[in-house]
């Protein structure tokens, strides 16, 4: 029955994270995703995924991704309840759940321990940081596309043959036709071969085909032709950042994706421009503790080969290969900082922490009062970040407080007010937003923004032009007149308030 309840419990907790969401609408990419998506609302016919991009978009116009499964996957689930956001949550708690289980599998075959598995699974399941994983539809991709890749990974431990090779190479191929960045685990897969117990000619014959795989995913990928203007999606520093500023932004990312494992706050949909600035002061923290990690990473992973430490090998290896992806040193991404494309990381971290307890701690209820601990304050303290993804107001509202320098946050918040009739507010944080991609990729001025904290929204939003350019404040007033002539109310708002504080730039 004890073997039973380390092999259940996590998977109902998992399950509990997935559906504290269930109620949620289509929220933030997944109207883009689903609703708009030729493929999944039945426009074209569903072969058509793999010749269109993610987002159901015909290749003449470029790929900003190409995932055809997973567009396959949700035009089932539209053709059964077309419109319905409860289905597609219930999918997303559902993955989740695999992605426990599979989980589980895997960190038992590394070490035969139901307690271990148990509480790498527990720790792993409810991880903060799995929000946006867990909660955005769009994300489902990342769920699955992970499953897939601990079962190649799982098919590695085993004895190597060209056939496990064979088998292994096929999931992960099935892993990156959900989501393209499966294939940083496949170095993963390589070395378990590799380090396998028969002799070498057998080891290179089952790795073989998982390199071949890769390399394939790898030229697949790299050949597609873009769509333009993809950087500019969410104004992302990795496509204005060059030589040591590049150098330096990765690091950055790698050391903020690391501790993020760790001390996840603030959680958030976008940690992009300008939460982030192309300055040495502001990258210097981040990047320093990237660097000294990134050392400490490669010292632990050799000497976790050395001693053949395959589950030191697996949790270093889940840990650092999401955050490598999110340096944008071998490819630039979309956007700077991705939590979801964190979600590898969560099940690296949740191993480290549990070999420690293991190690550490010699009673079986102790350790299981450290997990139990762990897990509460792990759920209880992401549960407003989880509940705020509800719907799109929830969502930015929240966003905009947890990190209110992102220029996107600023961007729907905005309109979360204007659809609440509030110009005051909406009025600022859209200024907010057009000052910051006028800015782009400059340094901001925060200082002078923060400096009138203590106005009301209406003061902040009338009084920014002359304290941000003192000497010409009429080109921020133009540039924002302009913008705000698409929506009437705010045009009035404008000539309202700024009529008689910049009488010469309205003229």
């Amino acid at each position: 029955m004890t073997a039973f309840l380390l092999r259940v419990l996590p998977l109902v907790l998992a399950a509990v994270v997935g559906l504290v969401v269930v109620d949620a609408g289509f929220v933030y990419d997944d109207p883009s995703a689903l609703l708009e998506n030729a493929v999944v609302n039945g426009t074209v016919p569903v072969w058509e995924a793999f010749i269109r991009d993610f987002w159901g978009r015909p290749a003449s116009h470029g790929f900003t991704s190409w995932r055809p499964l997973m567009p396959i996957v949700w035009a089932l689930f539209w053709k059964l309840w077309p419109s319905n956001p409860l289905p597609f949550h219930i999918l997303s708690a559902t993955l989740h759940v695999l992605a426990v289980a599979m989980s589980m599998r895997f960190v038992y075959r590394l070490r035969p321990s139901y307690a271990w598995s148990a509480a790498a699974g527990t720790l792993f399941a409810l991880h903060p940081l799995n929000t946006e994983a867990v909660s955005a539809i769009v994300a489902q991709a990342d769920l699955l596309s992970f499953s897939l890749a601990l079962a190649a990974c799982t098919v590695a431990l085993g004895p190597a043959s060209l056939r496990a090779g064979a088998v292994c190479a096929l999931l992960f191929l099935l892993a990156a036709l959900v989501k393209e960045s499966a294939v940083i685990l496949a170095p993963l897969a390589v070395i378990f071969f590799l380090m396998g117990g028969r002799e070498k000619q057998y080891r290179w014959r089952a790795a073989a085909p998982v390199v071949l795989a890769s390399m394939l995913v790898v030229g697949l990928q790299l050949g597609l032709p873009r769509a333009p203007g993809v950087a500019m999606i969410t104004s992302n520093l990795a496509h204005q950042a060059h030589g040591e500023l590049r150098l330096l932004l990765g690091l950055h990312n790698v050391g903020r994706s690391l501790l993020m494992t760790v001390w996840p706050w603030p959680l958030a949909p976008n940690h992009g421009y300008a939460a982030v600035e192309l300055q040495v002061g502001a990258l210097g923290p981040y990047a320093a503790a990237g660097g000294l990690l990134l050392v400490t990473g490669m010292i632990g992973g050799v000497w976790a080969i050395r001693r053949r430490r395959v589950e030191w090998v697996a949790a270093l290896s889940l840990v650092y290969a999401p955050a490598l992806l999110q340096s944008h040193w071998f490819v630039p991404l979309i956007t700077d900082l991705a939590e979801r494309l964190l979600y590898p990381a969560t099940l690296g971290i949740a191993m480290i922490v549990s070999i420690g307890i293991f190690a550490w701690l010699n009673r079986p209820e102790v350790r299981a009062l450290v997990v139990a601990s762990l897990g509460t304050l792990s759920l209880l303290a992401s549960l407003s970040a989880r509940r705020a993804w509800v719907d799109e107001d929830s969502l930015w509202l929240y966003a905009v407080r947890a990190e209110p320098r992102a220029t996107l946050h600023h961007h729907n918040a905005s309109n979360t007010y204007f659809r609440a009739n509030d110009l005051d507010l909406g009025a600022y944080h859209r200024f907010i937003d057009v000052y910051l991609v006028d800015r782009f990729p400059e340094p901001v001025q925060w200082e002078e923004i923060e400096s009138t904290s203590s106005f009301s929204a209406r003061k902040r939003f009338i009084e920014l032009p002359a304290i941000l350019e003192p000497e010409d404040p009429c080109r921020l007033v133009r540039l924002f007149t302009n913008e705000a002539v698409a929506y009437e109310p705010l045009s009035e708002y404008v000539v309202e308030h700024w009529g008689l504080r910049y009488p010469l730039c309205m003229e």
